[in-house]
This record gives C-alpha cells, sequence and structure tokens, in this order.
C-alpha cells in the first residue's frame, strides 16, 4: 500500500514539475524586460545618439553589454574609450547617458 501512495506522489510531483508560468514580462515572469528584438531593434538608434552626443564616429561606437532590466532594455556602449547606457523609453525612443549621470 506505501508503495502505490508513493508511487501517486511521484506521478503527482512529476505532473506538476511539468507546469509553466506564462504570464508576466517577455522573459516568462521574472519581471526583467530585455528581448533579443528590442536589443537589436534599439542597437543603431544608441549609437546614432551616442555618436550625436560624443562626436565619436559610429564606427568607434561598440555595444559592451546587453542587460535586462525592471526598467527596460539598456545597452551598455563604449564611445571611444568612454562607457555610456542606452535606455529603450516607453515610448519605443533610446536615451543615451553618461555612465556617471546615474
Amino acid at each position: 500500500m506505501n508503495y502505490i501512495r508513493i508511487s501517486a506522489l511521484a506521478l503527482t510531483a512529476a505532473a506538476l514539475g511539468g507546469c509553466v508560468e506564462t504570464s508576466g514580462s517577455a522573459t516568462g515572469g521574472s519581471g526583467l524586460s530585455g528581448t533579443d528584438t528590442q536589443f537589436n531593434a534599439m542597437t543603431g538608434p544608441c549609437i546614432e545618439q551616442a555618436s550625436r552626443m560624443t562626436g565619436a564616429s559610429q564606427g568607434a561606437i561598440r555595444v559592451l553589454d546587453r542587460i535586462q532590466t525592471g526598467g527596460g532594455p539598456i545597452l551598455t556602449l563604449d564611445a571611444a574609450g568612454a562607457k555610456y547606457t542606452c535606455r529603450l523609453e516607453d515610448n519605443g525612443s533610446v536615451t543615451v547617458f553618461s555612465e556617471f549621470a546615474n
């Protein structure tokens, strides 16, 4: 009888283990945002804005990291040796600021 109870519990646990929460953010409910699509879409505008802001050529600006945050996706940039951050805004625009602006 104990064998049957243990087997039933094991099957129940296995069935529940397959349940996945699909509501919430684009990252599966973690509260973080930043998908490949968002990062890819913001890369060009971030580089363009960083170039205008710093005077560095677009070719001298590179993406160092893609960061998922609770406030939206962020790219960290190197603009000719200086570090900048680019944030995706709710309206789809981007904002570039110095790493020291925080």
